[in-house]
């Protein structure tokens, strides 16, 4: 997965962006040769970026989105049919002096060009990632990463394999072993590597196989990997040690034989699993490593990363539950002088911009709200800012006067009764928000960052959900990564998700991060999502 000015972003998106861009430039310049001057130029060109634009607002540069839509298309195809019709006002718009045909051309090849592109980067029928991972683990954290790879990777990567790091691959092969009541148990030679369905798994050490870990066919197995058909069968048996019965006998299914690779060291079950990435994955700290084969695997190209840093490359957010404290503890420092002083920079720009863009817009809802309800034009509440210091945030008002007067400090709900008419509106739209520049400008507030929280809400939180003072070390801002990634949170399990993409900003805030985010907000506030 690309990173990029210390984000991560989806490969298979790039790919499909800078492809349709060449096309759309493509397009223009099939079409733009019969342009007459600039104005007709500037239509055509105006027209061909429909067709990206129109994608991107169908969030179809998005992995799970474009996912879900490989096998239909419909979204796709949709979008383009909004593309062509905005086209067409653009068309119009430019007094009908367009050469004959040029429009139907510039629509016609990037439309075509898309769904080719979309075709052979997209709708892909199988689950084959273009990463293949060996997970060392075979605990909780370790089944976390198998699943984050299964349903949220989208493609990216695949399960090459799993190691139980307390395996001795260079154990010697054993001899046959008699079981109880008098039956023999052939025992496995060696350990074994076999590929299992989608993913591979690492074979415990030679005993009898419970019937959990009975091997399947195959659903594909790389070139090089050889080695006999491995075969499952577990004996009707009884433990006298454990006490616990063992499953029936069960045959491997006939569709497929499974593969067994031997594999003896670390290195070489990487070779012949052809992994691209090791993911440490174990829930004892103090598991048996062989830290020297990792060096030696890193020295050579292969990928070696903790769960938590290869999950934060796959979410875009840190998740809770592989984080430990030492992961936050240890890095560069979060703020430096420069980055401080080129955010400040941003920052003041962009929020003269928003107040100069919106200074007629709030005056004429000034005069709205005073209309609409009794009481003030603006309220202000107090917020938790960088370091746990308090500061005053002002907002157009939403709610009636003295909404908490009774209830105290509440979450915002769905259809919440204390929000006026125009309050619902303001809300939706997000203007209610546009008053936040004034902290901005005072240096309470960033133009990007968390959701600036009340201490209300920041004391009870803190007991709840660990880590979540670690906001503290950036300044709140007026939108944010939480923000655009997930909906308005008014739960506990909420905000511990919302914390999950805080914390992947300030570990990777940058310039680039915070223009993306500014970009994806435009889009967030024309359709409304994520507001209450």
């Amino acid at each position: 997965m690309p990173q990029f000015s210390g984000h991560w972003y989806s490969g298979r998106a790039a790919r499909l962006v800078f492809i349709e861009a060449a096309l759309v430039a493509l397009a223009i310049w099939i079409s733009g040769r019969q342009a007459h001057g600039m104005r007709e130029l500037a239509a055509l060109i105006a027209a061909a970026g429909c067709v990206p634009a129109a994608l991107y607002l169908a969030d179809l540069y998005d992995p799970q989105v474009m996912r879900n839509d490989r096998s239909r298309g419909a979204s796709v195809l949709k979008a383009l049919g909004f593309a062509a019709l905005a086209a067409a006002i653009c068309g119009l718009m430019s007094g009908g002096g367009l050469p004959r045909g040029a429009l139907i051309d510039t629509i016609g090849v990037a439309s075509v060009g898309v769904l080719l592109a979309r075709a052979a980067l997209v709708a892909r029928i199988d689950e084959r990632g273009h990463n293949r991972v060996l997970v060392i683990g075979a605990g909780q954290r370790a089944m976390e990463i198998g699943r984050i790879i299964r349903t949220e990777a989208y493609g990216e990567y695949e399960v090459a394999g799993q190691l139980d790091p307390a395996m001795d691959l260079s154990m010697p092969i054993e001899q046959p072993k008699a079981a109880a009541g008098g039956e023999t148990v052939i025992a496995a030679q060696g350990p074994k590597l076999v590929e299992q369905s989608a993913e591979v798994a690492m074979a415990p050490a030679p005993e009898v196989v419970p019937s959990a870990q009975l091997i399947v066919g195959p659903a594909g197995a790389p070139a090089q990997m050889q080695g006999p058909s491995a075969e499952s069968k577990v004996a009707s048996l009884h433990v006298v040690a454990e006490e616990k019965p063992l499953a029936s006998v069960v045959p491997l299914p006939t569709a497929g034989s499974a593969l067994a690779v031997t594999a003896h060291t670390l290195s070489e079950a990487v070779r012949d699993l052809r992994v691209d990435t090791v993911v440490i994955a174990s829930d004892e700290r103090r598991s048996r490593l062989p830290i020297e084969e990792l060096i030696r695997m890193r020295l050579s190209g292969v990928t070696v990363l903790p769960a938590q840093r290869f999950a934060e490359r796959v979410l875009r957010r840190i998740p809770l539950s592989l984080l430990r404290p030492s992961d936050l503890a240890i890095g560069e420092g979060l703020i430096s002088p420069l980055r401080g002083g080129a955010k400040r920079v941003f920052d003041l720009v962009m929020s003269g911009l928003l107040l100069i863009c919106a200074a007629p817009v709030l005056l004429v809802l000034a005069v709205l709200i005073k209309l609409d309800s009794e009481g003030p034009v603006f309220y202000w509440q107090e917020r938790v800012g960088r370091g746990g210091r308090p500061y005053r945030l002002h907002k157009l008002r939403t709610m009636t006067k003295d909404a908490e007067k009774l209830s105290g400090p509440v979450w915002a709900q769905a259809r919440d009764p204390r929000v006026t008419r125009l309050g619902n509106f303001l809300r939706k739209s997000r203007l209610d928000e546009i008053p936040q520049v004034f902290a901005v400008f005072s240096g309470d507030m960033s133009f990007v960052g968390p959701r600036p929280e009340r201490p209300f809400f920041v004391q009870q939180l803190k007991t709840q959900i660990p880590f979540f003072g670690l906001r503290e070390a950036v300044k709140p801002g007026i939108t944010g990564w939480a923000q655009i990634r997930y909906p308005y949170g008014a739960t506990v399990d909420d905000a511990r998700a919302k914390l999950e993409y805080d914390l992947y900003y300030v570990q990777h805030q940058s310039l680039f991060l915070d223009l993306a985010i500014c970009f994806h907000t435009v889009k967030t506030v024309i359709f409304g999502r994520g507001a209450r």
